[in-house]
């Protein structure tokens, strides 16, 4: 499988090297919002990576390898995880920084429930994306990152009675990632099929 990841990166370097600027800029310009989108949003990579393969027929010379159908599907979640896992160590490491300037702490939190919720997406959207196409399944996961983006800032920026239902919220989130991959997984695999 880490050779898989590897190929995925190899063909993603241009574009992991932009969302890299653009993670930097907007981590810099701040915001609750910011800086929850940028780590979903990086969760993403996955799919352009399977547009690739879905345009040079990757699945017919990934049957003839000695690559399982488990270890294709599974790489496509670990290079989402690890997109976006990268994207909150950048925005907690920027956030520190800036916390000088701003006298702001970093969000540690904020953090995790971006991580989490990009996990929560790529878990509703990788089956989609492999039963319907990457056009089609882009189009899902574009409505599920801005809803989840919204959700989740206003979520973490509302004041008053929300704010007491926020730590339930934030303990709940870690258990539903992990339920949600569960289902997810073997559903992706059932869904993958050689294009």
């Amino acid at each position: 499988m880490k050779a898989l990841i590897q190929k995925d990166v190899y063909v993603l370097w241009k574009q992991v090297r932009t969302f890299l600027l653009i993670i930097v800029i907007m981590t810099a310009v701040g915001g609750t919002f910011n800086n929850f989108f940028i780590v979903v949003w990086c969760s993403m990579m996955p799919y352009t990576a399977l547009a690739y393969d879905e345009r040079s027929h990757w699945g017919q010379l990934a049957a003839m390898m000695p690559y399982s159908r488990r270890d294709i599907v599974l790489s496509k979640y670990v290079l989402g995880w690890l997109c976006a896992g990268v994207a909150a160590l950048i925005c907690l490491v920027m956030q520190t920084a800036m916390s000088v300037v701003t006298k702001s702490p970093a969000n540690m939190g904020l953090m995790a429930a971006s991580f989490l919720m990009a996990v929560l997406a790529l878990d509703v959207t990788i089956p989609l994306v492999l039963r319907f196409g990457v056009e089609k399944g882009r189009l899902g996961f574009m409505m599920i990152v801005f809803a989840a983006a919204i959700v989740g800032s206003v979520l973490l920026e509302t004041t008053g009675e929300i704010q007491q239902v926020q730590g339930p919220i934030m303990a709940a989130l870690p258990f539903a990632a992990v339920a949600a991959t569960v289902v997810s997984v073997p559903l992706a695999l059932k869904l993958y099929r050689v294009n």
